[in-house]
């Protein structure tokens, strides 16, 4: 049931374009334009409102599986993580860069296997511009909820279309 009448939504959309498409060329005048979006925005802002809603009750009903891959190559896949605020950028980078220079030593000669450049720039691995790179920070050995506060565990669902 719920499949037909996305089908229905789908269809309505499509002459919806067609009918904003004539709209647009029929020149109005900016205040029906802007009405217009402003109706747009809204049918837009509560479609996203039913869309989370429902992604959110899929996230439950999935349980632990982190993955479903339908027979048209589609997936659906679950991620958790935490919020985390209020980093103390000195102290991981401290700790990362500490971290990297022992691993560049070779334990058996005791050689620097890597210069500083080298080391500076694996530091890209852990870290972007605007966040640190959990994963990859745990591989080292690093917690990172040891360096900021974490806050709620939150749940995303990654819709991806299939492969062609």
């Amino acid at each position: 049931m719920a499949l037909d009448k996305i089908a229905e939504l789908a269809a309505l959309i499509l002459d919806l374009d067609k009918e904003i498409t004539s709209f647009i060329s029929s020149e109005p005048d900016e205040i029906e334009m802007c009405a217009t979006l402003v109706e747009l925005n809204l049918l837009k802002r509560d479609l996203g409102f039913v869309y989370d809603s429902f992604a959110s009750s899929v996230g439950e009903a999935l349980g632990s599986s982190e993955l479903v891959t339908l027979p048209d190559g589609s997936s659906v896949e679950k991620k958790s993580s935490y919020d985390r605020k209020g980093w103390r950028h000195a102290d991981i980078g401290r700790d990362v860069a500490e971290r990297l220079a022992k691993m560049a030593i070779d334990m058996d000669t005791g050689e620097v296997m890597k210069s500083p450049e080298e080391i500076a720039s694996d530091m890209l691995t852990y870290c972007a511009p605007s966040y640190w790179r959990i994963k990859e920070l745990s591989k080292i050995g690093i917690n990172p909820d040891n360096y900021c506060d974490v806050g709620e565990l939150k749940t995303s669902i990654i819709v991806r279309k299939p492969k062609i």
